[in-house]
C-alpha cells in the first residue's frame, strides 16, 4: 500500500481521536483548511480527503461558507477511529453525485449508447406500421409481456444454449426492476445475498434499500468469480440468494470460464442456492460466439436469468425481462400486484424488431464498432495514464476497468476531473469496502472523438499529479 496516497487515513483518525477527546467540542469549528494543513505538513488534497472520510462517518459536518463544525450527535462523536474510514455509506452517496451525469461534464464512465449506434430508424420505422395496424396500442399495457414478445425471447433460447419456453418469462419495466422483483421474491429484510466483487452498482443500492445485506464474494486468481470463497461462505454463514455477472462483468469486463460456470452451478444445486443472474451485456461478444450464460447449465432450475435490451436499443426500448420456470408464477404475481403495466406499443414493436432481420444486423455492426471503440480507448489511456496503470476490458461489452498505480486514490481523481468538467465512475462505487479504491471505470460506449481524447488527456495528467503529492 502507498503510505502516501493514504496519509488521509492516519491524518483522520487523527482528528477523530481529537474530536473524542474534546479538543474540537461539538458544535465548535474546525481550523481552516489551509490552517490544517499547516498545522500537519500535509497537502490541500489530504485534508480534503480527511475531511470528507470525518464527514462521512458522521463526526464533523460542512456549513456552506463557514468551514467544518464538530458534529453535535454524540452518537457519531463516540464512533471508534479504527472505523473513519470504514463508514462508507455517505462516502458511496458523495461519490455518486460526483460521478452522475451532468450536463456540464463530459461523461467518461457511463454506459449510455449515443443515437449514433442506436437502430433508432428502424424502430421508429416499427413503430409507426404497428399504431398502423393497431392504434390502440398507444394507450395499451401489458402485466408480463405479451405473448409474441415472449415467444420471441424463447426463439433464442437455443442460440445462449438454453431451454425456456415462452411462459417461463416474465417481462418488467427493465433491470432494475427485474432485480428487485427477484430480491423480494427470493429474500427478507435482514437476509443476506451473495454478490460478485466488483459488484454489478445497481444490485448493492437494490440490496441495501430492501434492508437485505450484501456479502462480497472476491475474484478468482485467473479472473472471474472464486468459488472456493462462495464456498467457504456457504459453510460459514446463511446465504438467501446469489446475484452476479457470469457474462462481461460492468464494471471490469471480467467473464467466468465455462469451467467456473459448471463449478458455480454444481454449488448453486448442492445447496439448493438460487441464483440471480444479469447478462446485459451477454449479446456485446467479440469472440467468436456468445458465452453461454450460467442458465445454460442449469438442469434444477435454480437460475434466475436477468435480461435487458437497454445495451442494445438504448433507454427508450429498454425492458427486461426474468426468466425461470421454478418461480414464474409468483413473479408473475408480484408484477400483478407492485409494478406498472408495460406499455403494449413497447412490447410489440420489440418483438417485430426481434422477428426481423434487422436485430441480428444491428447486433453484427455493433459489435463490431464497440470492438474499435474499445481498442482505441484501451490505447488512450495506457499513453496518457502514470506508468503502471493497467487496464482491462474483457472479453465483450464496452467497459474499461482501469487500475491506478501505487494505489493512488481514484476518489481523489474524480474530485480533480470533476472540477475540469469530465467526470467518470470510481471503483468505490462496486463495493462496500476499500478494496477498488485505486479503480475507476470508463466506457468506450462512444467513439474517441477529440473532446474525449482530451478528457483521457486530462485525467492521465491529473492522476500523475496525484502521483507526485
Amino acid at each position: 500500500m502507498n503510505s502516501r496516497a493514504y496519509r488521509y487515513r492516519s491524518l483522520a483518525a487523527k482528528l477523530a481521536e481529537d474530536l473524542r477527546a474534546g479538543v474540537y467540542p461539538s458544535g465548535t469549528r474546525l481550523p481552516s483548511v489551509r490552517q490544517l494543513c499547516v498545522d500537519h505538513g500535509a497537502s490541500l488534497a489530504t485534508i480534503v480527503h480527511a475531511l470528507h472520510d470525518l464527514e462521512d462517518a458522521g463526526l464533523i459536518e460542512a456549513r456552506p461558507r463557514q468551514g467544518f463544525f464538530a458534529s453535535k450527535a454524540k452518537k457519531a462523536a463516540t464512533a471508534p477511529a479504527s472505523r473513519v474510514s470504514m463508514e462508507l455509506a455517505g462516502r458511496r452517496k458523495r461519490l455518486m453525485a460526483l460521478a452522475a451525469s451532468q450536463p456540464d461534464c463530459v461523461s467518461l464512465g457511463h454506459l449510455a449508447l449515443p443515437a449514433s449506434l442506436l437502430p433508432i430508424a428502424t424502430l421508429r420505422r416499427l413503430m409507426t406500421r404497428e399504431l398502423r395496424v393497431d392504434p390502440a396500442a398507444l394507450s395499451g399495457g401489458t402485466v408480463y409481456g405479451t405473448e409474441q414478445l415472449r415467444q420471441q425471447l424463447a426463439l433464442r433460447a437455443p442460440r445462449m444454449g438454453c431451454q425456456f419456453n415462452a411462459e417461463d418469462i416474465v417481462v418488467t419495466q427493465g433491470e432494475g426492476e427485474s432485480l428487485q422483483l427477484c430480491l423480494r421474491l427470493l429474500s427478507k429484510p435482514g437476509d443476506l445475498i451473495a454478490v460478485s466483487s466488483p459488484a454489478p452498482l445497481r444490485a448493492l443500492e437494490l440490496i441495501a434499500s430492501l434492508g437485505l445485506r450484501a456479502l462480497e464474494i472476491p475474484a478468482a486468481s485467473e479472473g472471474g468469480l472464486s468459488i472456493p470463497a462462495l464456498s467457504r461462505a456457504l459453510a460459514e454463514h446463511k446465504i438467501a440468494a446469489c446475484l452476479m455477472e457470469p457474462s462481461f462483468y460492468r464494471a471490469s469486463g471480467g467473464l467466468m470460464s465455462e469451467a467456473q460456470k459448471q463449478s458455480l452451478m454444481d454449488l448453486l444445486t448442492q445447496h439448493h442456492l438460487p441464483m440471480i443472474e444479469c447478462d446485459m451485456m451477454g449479446e456485446l461478444y467479440r469472440g467468436a460466439q456468445r458465452p453461454r450464460p450460467l442458465k445454460s447449465l442449469d438442469r434444477e432450475d435454480w437460475v434466475l436469468y436477468c435480461g435487458s435490451f437497454a445495451c442494445i436499443t438504448g433507454t427508450g426500448f429498454s425492458l427486461g425481462y426474468v426468466v425461470s420456470g421454478r418461480w414464474r408464477l409468483p413473479l408473475r404475481a408480484a408484477r400483478a400486484v407492485h409494478g406498472e403495466l408495460i406499455p403494449r406499443l413497447s412490447d410489440q414493436v420489440l418483438a417485430a424488431f426481434l422477428a426481423s432481420d434487422a436485430f441480428d444486423l444491428h447486433l453484427r455492426r455493433l459489435r463490431l464498432r464497440l470492438a474499435k471503440q474499445v481498442q482505441a480507448h484501451e490505447e488512450a489511456v495506457l499513453a496518457q495514464f502514470p506508468a503502471g496503470t493497467r487496464v482491462s476490458s474483457g472479453e465483450g461489452g464496452y467497459a474499461l476497468w482501469v487500475e491506478l498505480p501505487g494505489h493512488l486514490d481514484a476518489c481523489t481523481l474524480l474530485e480533480r476531473a470533476r472540477q475540469q468538467g469530465y467526470n467518470f465512475v470510481p471503483g468505490a462505487v462496486f463495493s462496500l469496502g476499500t478494496q477498488f479504491d485505486h479503480c475507476l471505470r470508463l466506457t468506450a460506449a462512444h467513439p474517441l472523438d477529440a473532446a474525449r481524447m482530451q478528457g483521457l488527456r486530462t485525467l492521465g495528467q491529473l492522476a500523475r499529479e496525484l502521483a507526485a503529492t
